[in-house]
């Protein structure tokens, strides 16, 4: 077997002989409710300020065909209230409110710096089931994206080594008034339990069976991501992924977690 083959194909080995062994002697295993990342984005990090969004479902007013209203916070007189019908804003869309199990936990803000420059970014936290979360390429094609290349980009942390995110590029056609526009974009993400952060879903899935088996423990995990332009050729939006996620992620980290990545 070749050797670019053969790392995949022990992956995968390896993963499918954990599971089997989580599926056939972890009886009994407890979930850990506590999570690595804090369910709060903040308000503003150095160099950008945030808002955070709200989504409004009703289905007669808001939300028909599943295109929400969504609003910022600092818009609204009451965070939790829809100011156009009145009903009740969740931090999730209709969509993923109603495909997702009921404990899943979202939080979404919008991040703006000096230059103009803005990026969305979102926490979405596992419950009890294991479909909570998935791949987000599923998501970014059933939005109607096409994916156009995919990679693991470094971002470098002070006093820590560098953390790997994903980053998929994206590309999708719009309708205006003056016929179909492109839209280029960037989604960069990574996955955080308890103990471990990944970049890659199957990463996640052995941890998750690895967690089971050895420590009879299920834990929650969440996938951080970021998203925004970028323009059709080159690499320019790597420098705002990059500089976004060292400012952040500092601030969404557990007490727990913080003290294993930076070891102190």
């Amino acid at each position: 077997m070749e050797r670019n083959l053969l790392k995949p194909f022990l992956t995968i080995v390896a993963l499918m002989t954990v599971s089997i062994f989580a599926l056939a002697f972890t009886t009994g295993v407890k979930l850990n409710y506590v999570p690595g990342v804090k369910m709060q984005l903040p308000d503003e990090v150095p160099g950008w300020v945030g808002n955070e969004l709200r989504f409004c479902h009703n289905p007669e007013l808001c939300a028909r065909d599943y295109r929400d209203a969504s609003f910022y916070i600092r818009d609204l007189e009451l965070p939790d209230i829809c100011p156009e019908c009145g009903a009740k804003l969740f931090k999730m869309a209709r969509a993923e409110k109603e495909q997702l199990p009921e404990d899943t936990e979202f939080v979404k803000s919008a991040y703006t710096n000096e230059a103009g420059t803005r990026v969305f970014t979102s926490i979405v936290l596992s419950g009890t089931a294991r479909d909570s979360i998935h791949r987000p390429q599923r998501c970014l094609k059933g939005q109607g994206n096409n994916l156009d290349g995919e990679y693991t980009l470094e971002v470098p942390l002070e006093g820590r080594s560098p953390l790997q995110v994903r980053v998929i590029k994206a590309s999708r056609l719009y309708r205006t008034a003056d016929g179909m526009k492109p839209y280029y974009s960037f989604y960069a993400y990574w996955f955080v339990g308890q103990e471990h952060e990944t970049p890659y879903h199957v990463g996640r899935m052995f941890w998750l069976a690895w967690d089971r088996v050895v420590r009879s423990t299920a834990n929650r995990w969440a996938y951080i991501a970021v998203q925004g332009e970028r323009e059709a050729e080159g690499a320019a939006y790597e420098a705002t992924i990059i500089d976004f996620v060292q400012q952040v992620y500092p601030y969404i980290l557990t007490d727990h977690m913080r003290e294993k990545v930076y070891g102190n």
